[in-house]
């Protein structure tokens, strides 16, 4: 016969006072009537030594009491102490073999390399694999993933603080209130992405008695089915030429061509439909600008003048003056300055919306899905794009701009920590603003004249 052990009722501080007060409303005639701590213990599922225990401990703790006298009711309540019922978790339990503070230090003083395991911290510093563990449990140690950043130089460094400061708002440059950021409702952010069929390391749940999923076998890593999208993307916003809510996913294009199989295979028929690859070149990248960007930015930005495309400062890409490209924007806006090109700094994939967590949070959502070949994984990655939650891109687009307070105070360098605003906490609460404040450190540079 298998005995199940009783749950052990943890003594908060409520239950506490709730035992303390079911004993002092059973007092009568100056005493505490025999079988009331069973009584009391029963009603609140505690052993009766648990209720006798705390009894007695709470009246050592009234001022004045002397024990075996009598009983009264009011002056109990009258005269418990607030602290009578604290409990205190972090002081039970025995005292620690190894002094918390100075294991810290000794950890602070070893090299980081050395640190990639909590094994490995344990051989470093000297003592068990369980006290490193007890102390990351307990908040005094976290996990950091050191992420591969672009290399900087002075060059680099001056075009992305000039960069930032110029996405400042003049107006609020010399006014009473704090600066902030422009709104960036005219900038629209490109950039190009591989997305793969599938990727190594993918996890799924299975039960205890299920056999997991049969692996994926390839050739080579690098034969892994894949397609080039170009993504265009604006900030979200309410148009109110159309009275509706512009999503801000001006579109995704993918890089190739669809072609025709020749040959009978044991995966395709002669005449089935198939997916090829194309190198970006910078026909190709302008061809694509002039027949689906542009287009779309048209037919869907809420604007038509001023607008600013941004654009890394890949091979492919056109420069900023191209002539072509301002006779195609005069021919299809009437303005060769409607839309400009823009090159974001060197070195800056943080600076681009695209790159910042928007290519990462789609490919997330796309791995939910299973395509099985590339035209499958187009319309796949298209429909996933044309889903993405309006309110997620705004708050990447406002990440961006805590990305340039913070290469604003570390005057252009890519060494930084984004840190935390709870954006959906104020977005539930309606008080997600418009545009960051900007950073103290910008003061420090002549803004009047380095804003555009």
């Amino acid at each position: 016969m298998v005995t199940t052990r009783k749950k052990r009722v943890a003594m908060t501080e409520k239950l506490k006072k709730d035992v303390f007060m079911a004993c002092v409303v059973r007092v009568s005639r100056e005493i505490l009537p025999y079988g009331s701590f069973k009584a009391v213990g029963e009603t609140h599922k505690i052993h009766p030594r648990t209720v006798a225990n705390l009894w007695c401990s709470t009246l050592k703790q009234i001022p004045g009491y002397q024990p075996n006298t009598p009983l009264d009711p009011v002056s109990l309540l009258a005269n418990v102490p607030e602290t009578a019922f604290t409990t205190k978790f972090e002081n039970s339990g025995r005292n620690p073999k190894h002094d918390r503070d100075m294991l810290l230090q000794e950890i602070k003083n070893i090299d980081p390399t050395a640190r990639r395991t909590i094994r490995s911290l344990a051989g470093a510093v000297g003592i068990p694999v369980m006290t490193i563990w007890r102390m990351k449990q307990s908040k005094k140690l976290k996990v950091h993933t050191m992420a591969l950043k672009p290399k900087l130089n002075d060059d680099h460094r001056l075009n992305r603080l000039f960069h930032c400061i110029a996405k400042i708002d003049k107006n609020t440059i010399n006014s009473v209130a704090e600066m902030t950021f422009k709104s960036m409702y005219n900038e629209i952010h490109i950039d190009e992405k591989w997305f793969f069929l599938v990727r190594d390391g993918l996890r799924c749940i299975v039960t205890q008695d299920e056999p997991p999923p049969k692996a994926i076998s390839v050739s080579h890593k690098s034969h892994i089915t894949k397609v080039m999208f170009l993504s265009a993307l604006a900030r979200p916003r309410f148009n109110h030429t159309t009275r509706q809510e512009f999503d801000g996913l001006i579109g995704i294009y993918p890089v190739g061509e669809i072609d025709m199989y020749v040959r009978a295979s044991h995966g395709h028929q002669p005449g089935d439909l198939k997916w090829c690859n194309v190198n970006m070149d910078r026909d190709l990248y302008r061809d694509m600008l002039f027949n689906f960007v542009l287009p779309d930015v048209k037919k869907k930005m809420p604007i038509d003048n001023n607008i600013i495309l941004q654009q890394d400062g890949a091979k492919a890409h056109l420069p900023d003056d191209d002539p072509l490209f301002a006779a195609k924007v005069t021919e299809l806006f009437g303005d060769p300055t409607a839309v400009k090109l823009y090159t974001q700094p060197a070195q800056s994939p943080d600076l681009n919306v695209n790159d910042l967590g928007f290519f990462n949070s789609l490919q997330s959502r796309y791995y939910q899905t299973a395509p099985k070949d590339a035209l499958e994984l187009i319309e796949m990655v298209e429909e996933t794009y044309k889903n993405y939650p309006a309110k997620k891109l705004n708050r990447i687009w406002l990440t961006l701009q805590s990305v340039m307070n913070q290469v604003i105070n570390q005057r252009g360098d890519n060494d930084y920590t984004i840190p935390h605003m709870k954006k959906k906490v104020l977005e539930r609460q309606n008080q997600l603003p418009l545009s960051l404040d900007v950073t103290a450190e910008a003061s420090t540079y002549p803004l009047d004249i380095l804003v555009d």
